[in-house]
């Protein structure tokens, strides 16, 4: 193991989570792991906090297994464990049970002694020639220093920041009481994919009655997963621009579709490929794509479970649940709520929406520098890690290296998950960071992770 004895990990949601059961599954000797974590349950995250029955996993569960060589381990989970309802390989399970099967595989490893918890929040990290020191805050108790070899940042999603309003309630997971507004009273979400699902599927289930409006600039929502066939996408063009990437996949769905394998056996068949794709575009064309092409490639790629497609249609066939495109241009506090001017798209005036609350479910939050996380923001200001070029997340090679302010790898700092985002993309999603978290571990574990990537220096 090259000397790697001591392994800290701020995050402890699903990526922090599956790397450190890849970093433990073979029970390397003398290695310690140390998992930083506020929440009460490891695991948890924004995607697996909540207990609500209706918010499902949008993966079917013979894809969610936390290991890339044996893709059938949650299937069998799942169908071995009480309580788990008639959830077979094609279905998709509650999400909440994908807490308890990472708590399943990480149980072991506490009883063993080689991962240990911080209940805390990390604030800062260090590194030097002989390690690192991530200083946490423990809920009512004293600052914690931890040393470690390495440390890795896999601190997940964070939802945007906006400023207070006693009208305005995240959308963006986690369990959330019902705000106090009467069930019939109209409301806002701001924002039309899969967070919106979630409030919206939420609010059903409580019992609202009152109308719902969804807005977001195009309208889009994420479409549904149905039965597919496999089909070959062919040779794919990387690094051709984003217009003729465009072109070529909607063409290879239409391919898909006269096949009778249906368009989304032709994106599910891009998805090993995607990170490829993405790392073998220009910054220009990576911002052409955010700019132009994402929202599509979101509700196409990013699918929800068919239970939660017919409960929306079902509410939009009944005339509670409208979905505007349009651009929100502001808000004004009246009696009862706030009223909520949007400009439809192609529209010349502007249409007052009054509501008793406004959800803002517009997912992941745009730019890293606003991250209001104290970990992020120390490593950010002390030069330690940078934005990468499109503010996505933090700056790593394709090692996850933590790339600093002047353009050097670090050989100490790691990220993973979500936080790679700019240089991943697909990074969102189990099998996505499963393999990562692999890949990761496994360099970790041969002491060559920072070797693994070249070095980037700025000119």
């Amino acid at each position: 193991m090259t000397g790697m004895r001591r392994i800290v990990i701020v995050g402890g949601g699903a990526s922090g989570v599956l790397l450190a059961v890849h970093l433990l599954r073979h029970r390397p000797d003398g290695l310690i792991v140390t998992l930083v974590e506020k929440r009460p349950e490891l695991g948890a995250g924004v995607a697996y906090a909540t207990r609500h029955p209706d918010h499902l996993l949008n993966v079917r569960a013979s894809n969610m297994s936390a290991f890339p060589d044996d893709p059938g381990h949650f299937a069998r989970w799942l169908a071995g464990t009480a309580g788990t309802g008639n959830c077979g390989p094609d279905g998709f399970a509650p999400r909440r049970l994908y807490r308890d099967y990472l708590a399943h595989l990480t149980d072991p490893l506490f009883l063993d002694g080689q991962l240990r918890r911080v209940r805390g929040e990390a604030v800062a990290l260090r590194d030097d020639a002989s390690g690192v020191e991530v200083l946490c805050r423990r809920e009512g108790g004293p600052e914690t220093a931890l040393r470690g070899d390495v440390a890795v940042v896999a601190t997940g999603n964070e939802g945007p920041s906006l400023p207070p309003e006693p009208w305005r309630y995240a959308g963006w997971g986690g369990e959330q009481e019902r705000p106090p507004i009467p069930h019939d009273a109209p409301v806002v979400v701001i924002g039309t994919g899969l967070t919106m699902v979630d409030r919206v599927m939420w609010l059903l289930h409580d019992g609202h009655s009152g109308p719902i409006t969804a807005v977001s600039r195009h309208g889009l929502m994420p479409q549904a997963h149905r039965p597919a066939a496999a089909f070959a996408v062919g040779e794919v063009p990387f690094g051709a621009p984003v217009l003729a990437l465009t072109g070529w996949l909607r063409g290879r769905a239409a391919a898909a579709e006269r096949a009778g394998a249906g368009w989304r056996a032709a994106v599910d068949g891009l998805r090993p490929h995607t990170q490829a794709l993405w790392a073998g575009l220009p910054e220009a064309e990576r911002r052409r794509f955010l700019r132009h092409a994402r929202p599509f490639w979101d509700v196409h790629r990013h699918r929800i479970a068919p239970q939660a497609e017919a409960r929306l249609d079902e509410a939009r066939a009944r005339g509670q649940l409208r979905v505007l495109a349009g651009h929100v241009t502001g808000f004004d506090p009246c009696p009862g709520g706030v009223a909520v001017s949007v400009k439809p798209r192609g529209a010349e005036g502007a249409e007052v929406l009054e509501a008793a609350a406004v959800f803002e479910c517009r997912g992941r939050a745009a730019d890293v520098t606003r991250s209001e996380n104290p970990a992020l923001q120390d490593l950010l200001r002390g030069g330690r890690a940078r934005p990468d070029a499109l503010g996505l997340g933090l700056d790593v090679t394709d090692g996850c290296a933590l790339v600093d302010a002047a353009g050097r790898a670090s050989d100490r700092l790691f990220a993973a998950g979500p936080v790679t985002a700019g240089t991943f993309w697909e990074i969102v999603a189990v099998p996505d960071i499963r393999q990562q978290a692999a890949r990761l571990a496994g360099a970790l574990l041969a002491g060559r992770a920072a070797a693994d990537a070249p070095d980037r220096e700025v000119a």
